[in-house]
């Protein structure tokens, strides 16, 4: 995916932005306008908006850091990393070659959801400091986005982690069969068979909730699951071409 925007080099690594990163910023912005208003009455809606765009814009340099993690065990490794591209559903670092071994290939894929869970736990502390305890409970501005920014980016490390390409969690599940069976390739193919049965799953729970619940909100779902499910036959066309010309 290229880059539709160039934000110049973080730490010797190109950052670009698709303009479809556009459309997650202002369905996260529009989400947690509607959190924070129940949050707070009180509060007026230019603190909200304010605040949401602030959470917003936060969580995206989070997942830059992400990203950022995968590159420098990457580079470390003796990986040569291209770019990384921010886009609708989160980002990815573009890796100009696979891995060279197994335990290269976990240490770079497990980096992503580790940075997330490291950056959940510092905005936790962050926001218990300032008086965070839960979601539903009344807390200042501060602690709020900190607090959100928590949950949110617990979420994308545990997201992340789901074992099928093009996830980290599928690189992970990668690595382990590549480990035990010796042949890169077919561990390919076994993560990426493991992508489209997750990305299936996602699709028919999202058109279970659109059709038999009427909740729109299944449409996004529906999305992350077309999405998963383009990546893993991508993987899987690639894994079967690199067979055919060994």
């Amino acid at each position: 995916m290229r880059a539709s925007i160039s934000l110049g080099r973080w730490f010797g690594v190109p950052v670009g932005l698709h303009y479809s990163w556009f459309v997650i910023a202002w369905l996260i912005t529009l989400s947690l306008t509607d959190r924070f208003a129940a949050l707070n009455p009180s509060w007026a809606p230019a603190t909200i908006w304010t605040m949401a765009v602030a959470t917003a814009g936060l969580f995206f340099i989070c997942i830059v850091l992400h990203e950022l993690a995968h590159a420098t065990v990457a580079r470390v490794s003796g990986v040569p990393v291209r770019r990384i591209t921010l886009f609708a559903l989160g980002g990815i670092a573009q890796i100009e070659k696979d891995a060279e071994t197994p335990g290269t290939e976990f240490w770079i894929a497990i980096a992503g959801p580790a940075a997330s869970f490291a950056i959940a736990i510092v905005c936790r502390l962050l926001a218990s400091a300032a008086g965070f305890a839960e979601p539903s409970a009344t807390v200042s501005p501060f602690a709020a986005v900190f607090g959100w920014l928590a949950y949110i980016n617990f979420g994308l490390g545990l997201f992340n982690l789901i074992p099928g390409f093009p996830l980290d969690g599928g690189r992970v599940l990668r690595s382990i069969v590549w480990a035990i069976t010796r042949n890169a390739s077919r561990a390919t193919r076994i993560a990426a068979r493991s992508g489209q049965v997750v990305a299936l799953m996602f699709i028919a729970r999202g058109l279970y909730s659109v059709l038999l619940r009427g909740d729109l909100g299944g449409l996004w779902i529906v999305f992350i699951g077309w999405f998963l499910l383009e990546g893993a036959q991508a993987y899987y066309l690639q894994a079967a071409r690199r067979e055919l010309t060994a």
